[in-house]
């Protein structure tokens, strides 16, 4: 069984409806997807997120395609950035809707987006050590929270290829612990293989840390188009075998279970 739980749409930085990708699913065999658009963030530097009044819209969009494709199973859900005391802002927007899973991202440092491609110059430039602490930072701050099903690309700062010159392990241990410690799991994302690092997310080496933490996982393409639906699950759940994983996470109205292989 495959299930692909991270994509986005055009109300943010996607291209296309989520009916979309649901038959780009089921065209490609992958029995469950969820939806998992960019929250609307309310910030002056943050471009490619929902606009407030599109939510409704969205959530219209994701059971229009629960009607149109019964045959596949499609969660509700939106990507949560985190930043420093927007607790209560993602508190009340988990409030608003019925939704089935909340995947948890980590894109600005600051009011850096660390991921864009103008990115890249500063990456060029800066103590990139320094960088990668920042973002573990947040990263752990936000497993604390208990507001996330999921953690999405965890080691998404080697996007660009910049990786640290010291072992970046002792960054990976405290967020591990924070997630084993709030029954937060973590996603491998296929997405890193078509970025300039080409490898998953997260490298082998931090998933067999996350396996003996005990950190569950999920699975997700980051499409942005339907024909990303599914992409390179074969090498997924090649790399999470590797790690020692033999099952991964479902969800639904944000509850877990846990399927096999």
């Amino acid at each position: 069984m495959l299930c692909d739980y991270h994509m986005h749409t055009r109300l943010t930085d996607g291209l296309e409806e989520p009916r979309d990708y649901a038959r780009a699913a089921v065209a490609a065999g992958v029995a469950e997807i969820a939806c998992t658009d960019h929250m609307p963030l309310v910030r002056p530097f943050a471009n490619g997120y929902m606009r407030p009044e599109d939510l409704p819209i969205y959530v219209g969009w994701v059971e229009a395609a629960r009607q149109e494709f019964p045959q596949l199973s499609i969660l509700l859900g939106l990507e949560l950035d985190y930043l420093p005391g927007i607790e209560p802002e993602l508190r009340e927007l988990q409030q608003r809707f019925d939704w089935d899973f909340f995947l948890g991202g980590i894109h600005f440092i600051g009011e850096w987006n660390h991921d864009a491609p103008e990115a890249i110059a500063r990456w060029r430039t800066c103590d990139v050590d320094v960088e990668w602490a920042a973002y573990f930072k947040l990263l752990t701050d936000a497993a604390r929270t208990s507001l996330y099903d999921s953690m999405a690309h965890p080691d998404l700062p080697k996007k660009f290829g910049f990786r640290p010159k010291r072992d970046p392990t002792p960054l990976f241990e405290p967020f591990l612990k924070a997630c084993a410690d709030a029954g937060t799991a973590i996603e491998i994302s296929t997405a890193g293989l078509h970025k300039p690092c080409k490898e998953i997310y997260p490298s082998l080496e931090f998933l067999k840390l996350a396996r003996a933490h005990g950190v569950a996982i999920t699975f997700g393409s980051d499409a942005h188009q339907p024909r990303h639906v599914g992409r390179d699950f074969d090498k997924a759940v090649a790399l999470a075998r590797a790690a020692g994983y033999s099952s991964f996470c479902r969800f639904s109205k944000r509850k877990k279970t846990s399927t096999p292989f």
